[in-house]
């Protein structure tokens, strides 16, 4: 991957974190539900910087190219953010029939 790239897609990460600091602080997400996604950045922030561990794993782990499993790892991390919002947002929607019994 070319050096540009790199940086753009460094700096792309760094700032979506720094987004996500903002949101927090201005209580508009809690810590608890920020974690996968400072997960996601850092895990992105690694592979980025670290290419070399990057090919290693994905060697490893059977992927052919180094790509596809950074995009399935993504992909995971969304998913496993998904079904815990799905469980904040059964926990509510139960909370609210009982609160208004």
């Amino acid at each position: 991957m070319e050096t540009n790239l790199i940086i753009l897609l460094i700096s792309f990460c760094l700032i979506f974190g720094i987004y996500i600091f903002i949101n927090i602080f201005k209580r508009k997400i809690s810590l608890q539900h920020s974690l996968m996604w400072f997960i996601y950045v850092i895990l992105m922030v690694l592979s980025l910087a670290l290419p070399g561990i990057t090919e290693g794993l994905s060697e490893f782990l059977g992927f052919e190219v180094e790509s596809n499993m950074i995009f399935f790892f993504g992909f995971a991390i969304l998913i496993v953010i998904c079904f815990n919002m799905t469980k904040l947002i059964s926990k509510e929607k139960v909370n609210n029939i009982i609160g208004n019994l």
